[in-house]
């Protein structure tokens, strides 16, 4: 499907979209089905570079799924819909607007009130940078603690792991390209889906990683796979639980605080090289596992010896709250004044000297 710029009718209604990348321009437009999509337009240099059969047969592919997977598809991706531009050459494509439950509502300092989407990479924030954002912007909630954190992330491991079974790759896998929502439950909508690569074919975009979400110096220049979707995924694990997004260096200590030791293990060494085949099923196993760590607001995590250990609200798996230790209660010792002291002294005294002439006495009389 090809849509020419002229054929979209412009809303200047709708959340704040922050352009970047390889983008120009994100905008809420009617096209001529009559219905609301978002035009992501390319920079001009991104656009000289799109593979466009490659785009074509993204959208193609997504047209040809079956009903019921369309729809998952559409509910976890914002997947190319159609082409804007011409035959030979892209101009950007029409995609889905994330749910508006993964947008969050922020009010400026003058009382102007925005919805700005929630991306991934909030789940780094720690619980003092999150004070400050909330007290600046009015955010109702503004820290996630890591039940919530593991909860999204399995969320987003089960789109990558769907689209894994349907022959791509997500490639451009990081914080950044994903938003999320907690309201009713967590969920996670991937972004730059056009980014995709056919497991078995050329991607459609030249592959662009920020400096933090490079492959190892050995693998860069390969084609995207799975195991590089694995790699990235556990350094979105490790800097989510550890609140930083700048972190090489994986915490065990850290980690373990919110899940068993050889899942933490297994997280250090995909983030180490690009994980070997078997990493997959662990990573699926536990990403089973975390959403249903969250139950209303109670939350929990399973670490060693606890399947469920509640986790405090608020708490930090960085800094978690410090064990209080009382002290044991010595029973005091009654005070004896400087006088009575001395009574008790010569009392002992004038005991012995009695004694000493009682035994004089009963040996002159024998």
């Amino acid at each position: 499907m090809i849509v020419r710029v002229g054929e979209l009718t412009f809303t200047g209604e709708g959340p704040v979209l922050r352009d970047g990348g390889q983008t120009d321009g994100l905008r809420l437009c009617v096209a001529p089905d009559q219905r609301t999509y978002l035009f992501k337009r390319y920079k001009s240099e991104t656009a000289d570079e799109v593979r466009v059969p490659a785009l074509h047969s993204m959208i193609r592919w997504r047209r040809e799924l079956p009903d019921e997977e369309r729809a998952v598809l559409d509910e976890r991706c914002a997947w190319p819909i159609a082409v804007v531009g011409t035959p030979a050459r892209a101009e950007g494509i029409l995609i889905k607007l994330a749910e508006k439950s993964m947008f969050e509502q922020r009010t400026s300092g003058s009382g102007e009130m925005t919805e700005t989407p929630r991306h991934l990479d909030e789940l780094t924030r720690s619980p003092d940078r999150a004070r400050r954002i909330a007290q600046r912007y009015e955010v109702k909630k503004a820290y996630y603690e890591p039940p919530y954190k593991l909860a999204v992330l399995g969320e987003l491991l089960d789109t990558v792991t769907w689209l894994h079974q349907h022959g791509y790759a997500v490639g451009d896998l990081q914080l950044r390209n994903a938003v999320f929502t907690i309201d009713p439950r967590p969920k996670a909508y991937l972004l730059d889906c056009d980014s995709c690569v056919p497991l078995l074919g050329e991607g459609a975009m030249p592959p662009v990683d920020p400096e933090q979400w490079k492959l190892p110096v050995e693998q860069r220049g390969v084609a995207f796979d799975v195991t590089s979707d694995h790699y990235k995924f556990a350094w979105a694990v490790v800097r989510c639980v550890q609140e930083t997004v700048e972190t090489w260096q994986p915490d065990p200590v850290v980690l373990r605080r919110v899940m068993p030791s050889a899942l933490a293990d297994t997280l250090i060494e995909c983030s180490r090289t690009l994980p070997p085949p078997g990493v997959r099923e662990r990573l699926r196993e536990a990403a089973a596992v975390w959403p249903r760590m969250v139950i209303g607001e109670r939350l929990y995590v399973n670490v060693d010896g606890f399947i469920k250990k509640p986790w405090p609200t608020g708490e930090s798996a960085v800094a978690p709250a410090p064990i209080t230790v009382t002290a044991a209660v010595t029973p005091p010792v009654p005070a004896t004044s400087a006088g009575s002291g001395e009574k008790v002294k010569w009392a002992v005294v004038a005991g012995a000297v009695l004694i000493v002439l009682f035994l004089i006495i009963i040996a002159l009389g024998m």
